[in-house]
């Protein structure tokens, strides 16, 4: 996921650009230009400040909620906020290394420091970080089912740590060790360009047909669908259980659960669905002039899915919204009443004392 300004290519488009034909270099480059000719109406000052206001409160309002979280016993021993944890910690590291990065581009209209490393490590955060938290959101839709339509899977302890436990170690080992393998040990030549965001693009791993070909269906595509896809089958489950069964659901039980399953999968379907159409798109004979815009700014408002997940957990998490209208608005409440002096007319009389 980047944020791209003049000849800079989106993520998505990249990938789909580089795997038609990789022996055609030429080729590839004039349509890497033509699609970079199309960049956002949005200046990058307006980029700079929506970006600046809004990850600010993000980031305020996702520490708010993992110190909720690990702090209150209850709520760090469910499991149900374990993969919410792993998405909010990866989308703080995109919120504090990614966006200042690109915000001190702006400023500076060049990449500060221009080393390597700094392209390494923006690349990493900006790829793998975000990719990784898109790779959660599908097995946190998965992860639902088993709580509500299959809880004996992880009634014990031992089931808990083969279905629940080890399945996101798993994942959490394969994000790493993939990207950082992809971004810092495959055997390519990465070029940087220190005056264009994000050194000017990809990753050179990107440009090998099988890499490129794999991380975008396995670590994009995929996971975007099936978080929409199991988000709706979760939905059609919950209500044909209940036609079913004549019986009314436990809705009170898992009504949370299913209200922040599907606004999360409102995020994806808004902005990551939208670019894995596009690519399909193009993988299918689309000319890449078609649609280039549009992927460039669903690219910078993929974004905003890190900006609103943690408004998205503050809401749906009970406890942690408990401890927020407890220790932020009732605080407030408090100041304000303590400050606020409330002048009734009958307390006071108006008396005058002549003196000769």
């Amino acid at each position: 996921m980047h944020i791209l300004d003049y000849s800079d290519l989106s993520r998505y488009s990249s990938i789909i650009l580089k795997i038609p034909d990789m022996d055609n270099n030429q080729s590839l480059n004039n349509t890497n230009i033509s699609l970079a000719i199309t960049e956002i109406s949005l200046s990058l000052n307006a980029r700079f400040w929506i970006l600046l206001l809004f990850d600010i409160p993000s980031v305020a309002c996702a520490c708010f909620v993992l110190f909720c979280i690990l702090v209150d016993r209850k709520l760090r021993s469910s499991i149900k906020n374990h993969a919410l944890v792993i998405i909010l910690l990866l989308g703080i590291g995109s919120q504090l290394i990614d966006v200042p990065f690109y915000l001190n581009f702006v400023v500076h209209s060049s990449v500060i420091p221009a080393k390597p490393s700094t392209c390494l490590l923006w690349w990493f955060v900006n790829i793998g970080m975000y990719d990784g938290g898109v790779i959660f959101m599908a097995w946190t839709a998965f992860e639902r089912h088993i709580i509500v339509f299959h809880e004996h899977w992880i009634s014990t302890r031992k089931r808990r740590i083969i279905i629940h436990y080890f399945p996101m170690l798993f994942l959490i080992l394969y994000i790493f060790i993939y990207y950082i393998y992809a971004i810092y040990y495959f055997p390519c030549e990465n070029t940087y360009d220190y005056t264009l965001p994000v050194c000017s693009g990809p990753p050179c791993y990107e440009y090998d047909p099988i890499m490129s070909m794999s991380d975008w269906i396995v670590n994009i595509a995929l996971p975007t669908f099936l978080e929409a896809l199991l988000s709706l089958a979760f939905m059609f489950r919950v209500l044909w259980q209940k036609h079913r069964s004549h019986l009314p659901i436990h809705w009170r039980k898992h009504r949370k659960m299913t209200i922040q399953l599907m606004s999360l999968s409102s995020l994806n379907v808004a902005f990551n669905i939208p670019l894995s159409i596009i690519n399909i798109a193009y993988f299918c004979g689309l000319s890449y002039d078609i649609g280039a815009e549009a992927t460039q700014y669903f690219t910078f408002l993929c974004y905003f899915v890190i900006f609103l997940f943690p408004f998205i957990c503050l809401a749906s998490i009970s406890g942690v919204k408990k401890k927020f209208y407890e220790r932020i608005l009732r605080r407030r409440r408090l100041l304000i009443e303590r400050f606020t002096v409330t002048v009734k007319p009958e307390n006071f009389s108006l008396q005058t004392t002549m003196r000769r």
